[in-house]
């Protein structure tokens, strides 16, 4: 059970920001996907999500092509993007941004037991709370959705360890649950990578090197040739 991403490219004002690129996400795996900043790491997540459109190329969620499906629609197939730069709506309560996409508040206290500072913050603007703590909902509303397939895009912006332990924790746990969890992050590398199954290396806007994880040692002798650690 996967979702893929094949030969995906995608142009902008004549510029190539990815091009070709094939990725796979499999469930009941952490797939980590490295590079310097301005490789089209985040570009390839909104193509899978369908944020962008892609100009050639095709998306498959356990092989249904979902290439022309707007973004809701890949939403109730299970996909779902935590976005970087703590993404929430700044004129809901902290509540009313975890429950968006949600069906019901049933998880709500699962979230409120990972982050329990968002529980006090929870009819607060999102707008008044601090990066941190924007980051933790994100994180908590992404987990509402009941993703099939998680994209975590710099998942530990702005947090302090305490908070970052607990979404590795969480990742994990995912893991074990049998979703696919893809993650974008120069932040906690090596920690990502001891519970992670494979990695890709993008330059450029193309893939520059993939492969399972055997080590965290090797892994991170492969990132260093690409100058990555």
């Amino acid at each position: 059970m996967t979702l893929k991403l094949l030969n995906g490219s995608f142009v902008r004002k004549g510029r190539k920001i990815i091009d070709d690129v094939s990725l796979e996400i499999r469930k009941g795996e952490v797939t980590l996907l490295f590079g310097p900043n301005g490789s089209g790491k985040s570009t390839v997540f909104h193509s899978v999500i369908g944020i962008l459109k892609l100009t050639s190329g095709e998306v498959l969620i356990e092989e249904e092509n979902i290439t022309s499906l707007p973004v809701y629609e890949r939403f109730r197939r299970g996909i779902v993007l935590a976005p970087e730069k703590m993404r929430v709506a700044p004129n809901l309560t902290v509540e009313e941004n975890l429950l968006i996409g949600c069906s019901s508040g049933a998880k709500l206290s699962e979230v409120y037991e990972l982050f329990p500072v968002l529980k006090k913050l929870r009819r607060q603007k999102a707008s008044t709370i601090s990066g941190g703590e924007r980051q933790m909902t994100v994180f908590g509303r992404a987990l509402l959705s009941d993703p099939k397939y998680l994209l975590l895009d710099e998942p530990f912006q702005g947090l302090q360890k305490e908070a970052g332990d607990r979404i590795l924790e969480t990742i994990e746990r995912l893991k074990e649950e049998n979703v696919g969890v893809a993650v974008i992050s120069h932040e906690r590398v090596n920690e990502l990578i001891e519970i992670a199954d494979r990695f890709y290396i993008m330059i450029a806007g193309k893939v520059a090197y993939e492969e399972e994880i055997e080590s965290v040692e090797e892994t991170l002798e492969k990132l260093g040739e690409f100058m990555l650690v």
